[in-house]
């Protein structure tokens, strides 16, 4: 817990400096940048929508001699289909010079100087998924410059056509998991049963997790309003770091068997939680650092893919615990008379298995896939069925390790797990 609180102050200070760096209306700033194309910002467009580009102290090089600029600019891309990253990435590498394959409603903003300025009203027709596309067709060349620029729907609104449900989606689910936290701390109170360290520890989890929710739905609230939701950034980044490390610890120690069937944790486990908890946590602070950058900053769609991997690895590896134990119990099912009952308990860890890999599956693949596969302007139904998946998950594990005299997971007898504690 001491290594945890060290790293949350990491977390704050992160959150303090991103926390400004990204909202629709924002600044990018390039410096000797020698990519030929990038995507700047994706924006969901609704009718009336707008969007002002403002660049200043535009400047090209070529081996240290400065040039005038030419052959360079914006392209404003309407993107057709429901993929926002696939088409993107088709876009930023089609082959030659993006400014000389024009199609037929894209608009080309040209660079002739050091300042350029350009506003564009959406039409009745043409809401839809927009790419804010950089070209450079000087090789060898890099430039320098920045861009500041409004992307607003209709009515003042600076979010995304398909985010601006979400403030409600999000205030939703903060209400339910608030709910889930209230029942589980009147059923912990209530309870006749002993109540273990876990068991606390999974209350504070569901208090973090509605918190973190509800300061989400404030964010995109502020965003939706005022174009800056820095402060609320900042909190929900801190509280989503705290939850996100907690998730993992407690889905670890609750694999070990900690606290409700042994008041210890084996060496390899403890090298588990040594090595997956530091790892998570420098993923969650990376990914709030790329999160509150514009994707047209140098080298983003790398690092976004390279921690989305890391994460993927720190949740395959928490399941190593939950496969120790199964097969511990297996073999002291073989070697005991009371078969009967560590067989109940050996069922429920194949079960908690068996949900911990379908949440892993559904929150860091399918969700993703949903996401990728829907119109722009209904990107927010992704948001409400991970959220679903989170809350049905979180139910189903207090579910199965609440306070019962009749868990078969809270009727473990130490002396069967005293052959771990060397292993």
């Amino acid at each position: 817990l001491d290594m945890v609180s060290s790293w949350a102050l990491i977390a704050l200070a992160v959150a303090a400096t991103a926390g400004q760096a990204r909202a629709r209306a924002s600044t990018l700033t390039v410096q000797s940048d020698d990519r030929s194309a990038f995507l700047v910002e994706p924006f969901c467009f609704g009718q009336g929508g707008s969007m002002n580009i403002q660049i200043s102290d535009f400047r090209m090089t070529r081996d240290g001699k400065r040039l005038t600029p030419s052959n360079v600019g914006l392209l404003i891309r309407k993107t057709e289909g429901p993929a926002y990253s696939v088409s993107s990435m088709m876009d930023v590498n089609e082959a030659g010079c993006m400014l000389n394959t024009k199609k037929p409603n894209d608009v080309i903003i040209p660079i002739a100087g050091p300042n350029t300025t350009y506003t564009h009203q959406i039409a009745a027709n043409g809401k839809g998924l927009y790419s804010i596309l950089y070209s450079n067709c000087n090789y060898g060349s890099k430039a320098s410059f920045q861009i500041h620029y409004v992307l607003m729907n209709k009515d003042g609104i600076f979010i995304s056509e398909g985010e601006v449900p979400l403030p409600l989606v999000y205030a939703g689910a903060s209400l339910l998991f608030l709910f889930a936290f209230v029942y589980w701390v009147y059923m912990l109170r209530t309870s006749s049963s002993p109540i273990h360290k876990i068991q606390y520890l999974m209350g504070l989890l569901c208090f973090f997790k509605a918190a973190s929710v509800g300061f989400e739905a404030f964010r995109y609230q502020s965003l939706k309003s005022f174009g800056d939701g820095y402060a609320w950034a900042t909190l929900f980044h801190i509280l989503t770091f705290v939850k996100g490390t907690m998730l993992f610890a407690v889905i670890l120690l609750i694999g070990t068997g900690w606290s409700i069937m042994k008041p210890f944790l084996a060496d390899r486990e403890k090298r588990i939680i040594l090595i997956v908890l530091p790892m998570q946590v420098l993923v969650n602070v990376a990914m709030v650092v790329v999160d509150e950058t514009p994707p047209g900053t140098a080298g983003w769609m790398t690092w976004r893919d390279i921690l989305h991997f890391f994460d993927v690895v720190c949740c395959c590896a928490i399941l190593f615990p939950i496969v120790w134990s199964i097969k511990h119990l297996r073999d002291a099912a073989e070697a005991d008379g009371k078969a009967k009952r560590i067989l109940a308990k050996l069922k429920m860890f194949r079960e908690f298995y068996v949900l911990v890999v379908c949440y892993i599956y559904f929150s860091r693949i399918i969700i993703y896939l949903v996401k990728a596969t829907l119109p722009c302007e209904l990107s927010w139904v992704a948001s409400a069925i991970s959220e679903t998946a989170s809350l049905i998950f979180y139910m189903l594990v207090g579910y199965k390790f609440r306070p019962d005299f009749d868990n078969p997971y809270l009727m473990v007898q130490a002396a069967v797990w005293t052959g771990n504690a060397k292993s």
